[in-house]
């Protein structure tokens, strides 16, 4: 898998697109430097920016929110994610959003920690 700096290398470059920011994403949640959720979370909302219908982006968002422990901007975007998966037709992917939604509904009337 390519690392950030290949990554970020080709964004300088100017080939930005939904792929390449949805993988520099997965590239900080897997490296984990510091602030990598915070990097995750900018090229999440970039990648849904450049493509409103990339739904695994809408579950990674919401992974990251959650991580973050911001359940509340978690649950919206997977609504956003939902109604995405639900107009491509995208059946597996709008259920696994909805059953998180409903866990993340759950956490946040229990007051629970964001971490999951």
């Amino acid at each position: 898998m390519p690392n950030i700096i290949a990554l970020t290398a080709l964004l300088e470059k100017g080939q930005d697109s939904a792929l390449l920011r949805f993988g520099l994403a997965s590239a900080y949640l897997k490296e984990q430097p510091d602030n990598h959720l915070v990097q995750a979370k900018q090229h999440l909302k970039r990648c849904l920016e450049l493509d409103p219908t990339y739904t695994a982006a809408y579950q990674q968002l919401a992974q990251v929110q959650t991580d973050s422990e911001d359940l509340t901007g978690a649950i919206e975007t997977l609504r956003f994610g939902i109604a995405s998966a639900e107009s491509a037709g995208d059946l597996q992917a709008q259920r696994v959003m909805q059953v998180f939604q409903k866990r993340l509904g759950k956490r946040l009337e229990l007051g629970l920690p964001g971490q999951s």
